[in-house]
């Protein structure tokens, strides 16, 4: 049996179960055999592919839009541009190839050792942080690309009219669901009230209010803004708990600790969080429409253009398309900001 799968196993012989969110924290964020720990989970030996790997013009189309928010707020002090997450670093490389001129430091939010490393290979002078509170003050753009969904989920299904939560078992040695009586009452009351009347499953991300708490505290004292770019809804409801190993997607209970474990971001919560924090929010909008109207079409002919190679065009417009395309990228990924009580109206949302 694997390390995950024996400390999992302790935990639920506990009490006979544990919460997902629970399940998802060990598997994930174990802090010497989780998943964001140990794993390379990046490109084509990883699990999965970010948008930024798959175009050089999504990080392009990101970094103009950052110029630019740095024009409106017209600080006299230097910027800094956090990645929340940051992958291998390429979305910070192609912000940083085409700002050069500005005075602005780079910087990552990130746990897995492994990925720091490539993100340091790719921007030397970048700096890393494990929490935001490690961040210096300096007025700041977050950009959180597939950030949030990587958190712990809580699950809920109604049943025969109350309201239940999901945990984990085991059942002939193997992990199972299981419904009990709500963990805590308090943390599902407060989202009760975004949960669709005709709704029978739902979820809430644990995260969530923390971080936008954190990030929202930040921005109060220094300035800048906070971009979410992540798979999800605005509103509904829905078991999206999801697994996904060598590109493929697997039963999240089969392989704990070696597959990377999902949910979908419910984009009303944040929302929630940022009204009840004062701040400004912007979107939701879809990634396709953001990135259209931050210019990405017309980047894509001026790359086409730079080149002879048919290949070359192809691989370009191809890579465009996988991020854009409503059957692909482009209609379930939606895209917000937050940033506080000001003036700055930034590109891309209505």
């Amino acid at each position: 049996m694997e390390k995950i799968e024996l400390k999992l196993t302790r935990e639920i012989n506990k009490n006979g179960y544990i919460p997902i969110s629970k399940f998802m924290e060990i598997c994930l964020s174990d802090p010497e055999d989780g998943y964001y720990i140990k794993q390379n989970p990046l490109g084509k030996k990883g699990d999965f592919i970010t948008s930024p790997e798959i175009t050089q013009i999504f990080g392009e189309v990101i970094g103009s839009w950052s110029i630019d928010i740095i024009n409106k707020i017209n600080s006299k002090s230097s910027f800094q541009i956090i990645d929340l997450g940051g992958g291998r670093g390429t979305l910070l490389k192609d912000i940083k190839r085409i700002s050069k001129g500005n005075k602005i430091s780079f910087g990552f939010l990130e746990i897995n050792e492994n990925l720091m490393k490539v993100q340091k290979k790719n921007i030397p002078d970048a700096k890393h942080y494990k929490k935001i509170s490690e961040i210096p003050n300096a007025p700041t753009i977050f950009i959180g690309n597939e950030f949030l969904d990587v958190f712990p989920i809580k699950q809920y299904k109604r049943i025969n009219e109350q309201w239940k939560e999901v945990f984990i078992s085991i059942d002939n040695d193997q992990f199972c669901y299981c419904f009990n009586d709500i963990e805590s009452t308090e943390f599902f009351s407060e989202y009760k009230d975004t949960i669709p009347q005709e709704a029978d499953f739902f979820e809430i991300n644990t995260m969530t209010k923390k971080i936008v708490s954190e990030i929202s505290m930040f921005l109060k004292r220094n300035d800048g803004i906070c971009l979410f770019i992540d798979y999800g809804y605005l509103y509904g409801y829905g078991n999206t708990l999801q697994a996904i190993k060598n590109h493929k997607f697997v039963n999240p209970l089969r392989y704990p600790g070696v597959s990377d474990l999902t949910a979908h971001i419910n984009f009303s919560h944040i929302i929630k969080e940022a009204n009840n924090l004062g701040m400004n929010f912007f979107g939701t909008t879809t990634q396709r429409n953001f990135l259209i109207k931050l210019g990405a079409l017309e980047r894509l002919e001026m790359l086409k253009k730079s080149t002879k190679s048919e290949k070359v065009k192809f691989d370009i417009e191809e890579g465009l398309n996988r991020v854009i395309e409503n059957s692909q990228m482009g209609e379930l990924f939606k895209v917000c900001a937050i940033s506080p009580k000001n003036k700055l109206i930034p590109e891309g949302f209505d």
